[in-house]
């Protein structure tokens, strides 16, 4: 049994994130993986090659992504079929590619901003990311129809695709994302700015970018300091776009410098001491396909407070406390509630590091392998 899987757009972020677990958790069991990388993220993936992990870097496909189109439409095809494949799985989403008669295909759902018109109306009207991801959306329910296999790793970003693609179910599955075990396990220290004490920060850890609501988080912070709130914001995470310095610019705005610290990007291998220093965590995004970041802040044993958009509520449960992303008010209200009930903080630190333990990649990738190499023959589905 052989499965090539197509690495060739995981450049970064979560993309990358799952294929290193996929990499890392291989289940027992007679088969073989060939992972198609790009000549940008060879030398990361190179680092799993095993007896059971091989990788073909595809150099031409690797120069841009019209390459890399020709390259899946022309050359994809005579490789799967000279490499003896069984199953070829492109968990990015886009399936264009003819694949060979009798190899199973499978793909996967991990975007869901084509999906959701009111978070793309959040980036300009003409600009190449809105253009992009309105593209996406066909591209994507076209991938879907063609393919034998998908993979959804949240309830609700298939049920987003059913109102398209009603009978979606008889080809696909739900497999939530894991939790690194570094997360649970990890004893560390981080060393905080001097500005910074332990226990007495509130902590939101996303990309800056539209749909992640960092302005609004902002605002909240203001007008807590209206009744004299006492703890700081620390953000952290890369700037995207344009979004990144309007969210530096809003700091100075409202003389909010003593009060909001932007870190910038903190390596992901410190991330988990950072949680655990931090009071509470915040999580704002309003558009998730699963949220890993939410899943790493479970794990920290502090209090979450998490948007109340789909699918967080469908994996903080009743871990968490919920507000409007968009309500700058309501977040506010619910830190200070927070804040006069040191008991229910404490209650939910350990609800949030139970749900956590829930979460795992060894699961995750041995559910994935076995329904990618189970049922040899094609999906009766109509495409």
């Amino acid at each position: 049994m052989t499965i090539v899987i197509n690495a060739l757009s995981a450049l970064r972020g979560g993309g990358q994130t799952y294929i290193i677990n996929l990499l890392k958790h291989l289940p027992e069991g007679k088969y073989k993986i060939i992972l198609i990388v790009n000549s940008k993220n060879k030398e990361l993936f190179s680092t799993y090659i095993n007896e059971k992990v091989s990788i073909s870097e595809a150099k031409s496909a690797s120069k841009s992504i019209i390459h890399r189109f020709l390259w899946e439409q022309f050359e994809l095809p005579k490789f799967l079929k000279s490499s003896n494949v069984n199953v070829y799985y492109a968990p990015g989403g886009i399936m264009l590619t003819k694949i060979p008669e009798n190899i199973i295909s499978a793909t996967a759902l991990r975007n869901m901003l084509p999906f959701d018109e009111r978070e793309r109306k959040r980036f300009p009207l003409v600009s190449y990311i809105r253009f992009k991801l309105w593209l996406l959306r066909f591209i994507f329910l076209s991938s879907y129809k063609k393919s034998d296999k998908i993979v959804f790793i949240s309830e609700y970003s298939k049920s987003i695709v059913k109102e398209y693609i009603p009978d979606i179910d008889k080809k696909s599955i739900v497999i939530p994302h894991g939790l690194s075990k570094q997360f649970l396990e990890d004893k560390n220290t981080f060393d905080l700015p001097k500005e910074l004490e332990e226990n007495k920060f509130y902590l939101y850890v996303s990309i800056l970018d539209v749909y992640k609501a960092q302005k609004e988080v902002i605002e909240a912070w203001k007008l807590l300091q209206k009744d004299g709130f006492e703890y700081p914001l620390v953000l952290v995470g890369p700037k995207y776009y344009e979004y990144g310095e309007e969210v530096i610019q809003l700091i100075k705005e409202k003389n909010l410098e003593k009060k909001v610290i932007y870190l910038g990007k903190v390596d992901y291998d410190k991330l988990p001491s950072l949680y655990k220093s931090s009071r509470a965590l915040i999580f704002a995004s309003s558009c998730e396909c699963c949220p890993n970041i939410l899943l790493e802040k479970l794990s920290a044993s502090k209090p979450v407070i998490c948007s109340n958009i789909e699918p967080m509520p469908e994996f903080g449960k009743d871990a968490v406390v919920y507000f409007n992303p968009y309500d700058p008010k309501m977040l506010a209200e619910q830190i200070i509630k927070l804040e006069k009930a040191p008991e229910q903080m404490k209650e939910l630190s350990q609800k949030a590091y139970d749900l956590a333990l829930t979460y795992n990649w060894n699961t995750t990738i041995t559910k994935t392998i076995n329904y990618l190499i189970n049922n040899k023959e094609k999906n009766n589905v109509q495409k």
